[in-house]
Parts: C-alpha cells; structure tokens; sequence
C-alpha cells in the first residue's frame, strides 16, 4: 500500500510538472498505482537473494520488471481495449509496452529498492504497534476495492454511453431523411407529422451533446493520467467530436 502510494506520488508530481496543473496519476481514482505496489513485493521477494550484488540485483530487476511491466500493458489492452501507455516514440521498445530506458530505470530503482529505500521503510513500521498496522491496512484495501469497482464501472459507463451515442446519432440522420422527403405544401396531418420530426430531432440533439460532454470529460480524466493512452473507440469518439463541433458552428 506504501509503495502503490509512493508511485502514485511520482507519477502526479511528474506529470502536474509536465502539464503545469494539477494531474491525478494512474488507472485508479484514488491516490495509488497498485503497478508500483506489486513491483515492490516482486522486488523484496526477488531481489533480497542478491542484497548486497548490486550488478546481479541490477540484472534481475532490469528482466523481471521489464517482463512485469509488458504484461501489465498487454492485459490492460486485452481486457479494456485501450493502451494506456506508449513508448513507440523511443527509438528501443516493444510494441510501445517497454522500452529501454524505462527498462534501465526498473534496473537502478531494484538496487536503490533493495539497499537503501526498503530497508528505511521496514524499520520505521516496526516502530508501529502491529494492532494499528492491520487496522490501517484493513481500511485501505477496502477502499482499494471499492476504487476498483467504480473505476471498472466508470470505464464500462463510457462504452455504454459510446454505444448509446452511436445509436442516437444514427436515428438522428434516419430523421432528418424522413423530414427531407416530406414535401413542403402538404395537409394539416402532414404539417404535425413534420413538427412531430423537427421536436424529435431537437430532443434527439440535446441527448446527442450530453453524451457528446459526459464521454469528453470521462476521456479527459484518463488522458491526463495517460497522456499517450490510446483506443480505437477513443480515436472513433475524436473523430465524430471535430465532426460535431464543425456541424453545431
């Protein structure tokens, strides 16, 4: 939970620099990155064999963390559809999951782990009372579970709302091509057909720009987070967005 906290801080830190205002880091709502986390107790598990070896130690945390960090890249793509991040502009990398330099900073940060940050932290929570450590803890894995349900929720809340606008930008031009064939001098019943069409369509437009704003400020969120993230539902959503703004000047 430290670790996953500690990661989430240099994430938002790095990035708030980067874009100059404040950019909450990390798949999650909250302020963790469990990718950090679970790094950590890979790097204790791993790495306390070869305390003391720092080029060993460097070796075995260059390949496992490289290996941990692909894997994690590949599954989010395969369960969410969207990569959230992209290394395809360094000149090394592998499908955009990894690349090199990313590769030697998991390198250097296992020696720094293992030898000077882990043993720091270790010895300070001994000096806690084990009674408030798991009290502490119970409370902030049930909040981590429960940011992982609304952030799965929230991301299921975009496709379904995708979906949705797809559907009622297709009715909308189904009605407006009802509303070109009706012919302008026409009955009484042909008149409130007509009127009928054009409040449907109004109706049908303003449905159309709350899910045009919803989806946009959703997406946002999560590009400030991952600033390369990328999608072909989110390219698709951009595309009609440009289309949209230039038929509503």
């Amino acid at each position: 939970m430290i670790y996953s906290f500690c990661g989430w801080l240099l994430e938002t830190i790095t990035k708030t620099i980067a874009q100059k205002k404040f950019v909450n880091s990390g798949f999650l709502f909250g302020p963790i990155c469990p990718i950090y986390g679970i790094a950590a107790i890979m790097m204790i598990k791993v790495l306390n064999t070869f305390k003391g070896n720092y080029i060993f130690a460097f070796i075995v945390s260059f390949i496992v963390f490289t290996v941990w960090e692909y894997f994690v890249g590949w599954l989010l793509e395969k369960v969410f559809h969207t990569k959230y991040w992209d290394y395809s502009y360094y000149k090394i990398n592998l499908h955009g999951r990894i690349c090199l330099i990313n590769s030697l900073t998991w390198g250097f940060l296992g020696v720094a782990f293992i030898e000077i940050i882990h043993p720091i932290v270790e010895y300070l929570l001994q000096l806690v009372p084990n009674i408030i450590i798991n009290r502490i803890t119970i409370m902030v894995s049930a909040i981590l579970i429960l940011d992982c349900i609304m952030t799965i929720i929230k991301i299921n809340n975009i496709n379904i709302s995708m979906r949705k606008l797809e559907e009622v930008s297709k009715i909308i031009k189904e009605k407006i091509e009802e509303l070109k064939i009706l012919p302008d001098k026409a009955g009484q019943k042909a008149k409130e057909n007509k009127e009928k069409l054009k409040n449907a369509i109004e109706d049908l437009n303003k449905t159309q720009i709350e899910l045009f704003n919803s989806i946009d400020k959703q997406i946002k969120r999560f590009q400030e987070a991952f600033p390369s993230m990328t999608s072909e539902k989110i390219k698709k959503f951009l595309s009609q967005k440009i289309e949209f703004k230039k038929k509503r000047k």
